[in-house]
């Protein structure tokens, strides 16, 4: 019965799929199926859609040997240069952050363990903001800055959150002016945010929490959207 029911539901699935391209800063984006295979591989190609294709990451070569596999978050660099991604193969939300060079297609021997899947690049195109997870209760309560060909154990805090009820996470606005850090209960929001280009990553509150006002921001232009 199990197969049968497999049978059906992947036969309801195309076999050969793919997302809808996005154009970033001189590519293509895109994430595809090969028939047959579980994992999307990661590719972009350069200035047009007829152009080669270079591939990011092959989540099924990843995933073999693996119990289990999942990628969180991938984003490039701002030079182009570097991807770096997030992967669970414990299958308990405990990502490692990792960083490939898309020149030489060489790992870098950076390997931050137990974060949360977000996180974001800084402007230098060398630093990585992150969440760390708390070794016990797997809490992110704890925003990291690594700066590539450091020891992670030695990663400077930039933010703590004190409310255990409080969920962390890291991100950009969408004209990757300003860095974002959410935290965020049932009812309640705050956000922080720090220039993009700021080497001290000085983070200011945009709003301070109050129980029961939930509220997000973007940045377009010259303006902040709330």
């Amino acid at each position: 019965l199990q197969e049968q029911l497999y049978a059906e539901l992947t036969g309801r699935l195309e076999p050969d799929d793919s997302t809808v391209p996005v154009f970033d800063r001189g590519y293509w984006y895109y994430q595809r199926y090969a028939p047959g295979q579980e994992y999307p591989v990661y590719a972009r190609r350069k200035g047009s859609m007829a152009a080669p294709e270079q591939v990011l990451l092959d989540g099924n070569q990843m995933a073999a040997g693996q119990s289990f596999f999942r990628v969180g978050t991938t984003a490039v660099s701002d030079d182009g240069r570097k991807l770096a991604w997030t992967e669970d193969t414990v299958g308990r939300r405990q990502y490692v952050l990792r960083v490939r060079d898309l020149e030489s297609g060489a790992v870098f021997p950076d390997a931050v363990s137990n974060v949360e899947p977000e996180f974001a690049w800084a402007a230098d195109s060398r630093t990585l903001l992150y969440t760390a997870k708390d070794p016990v209760t797997l809490l992110g309560l704890r925003v990291r800055v690594h700066e590539l060909g450091t020891d992670p154990a030695h990663d400077p805090v930039v933010h703590e959150e004190a409310d255990e009820a409080f969920y962390t996470s890291v991100g950009l606005t969408k004209d990757r002016r300003y860095l974002l850090i959410d935290s965020s209960s049932t009812v309640t929001t705050e956000v922080r945010y720090a220039p993009l280009g700021d080497p001290a990553l000085v983070f200011n509150v945009f709003l301070p929490r109050n129980r029961g006002h939930e509220y997000s921001v973007d940045h377009v232009g010259e303006r902040w959207v709330i």
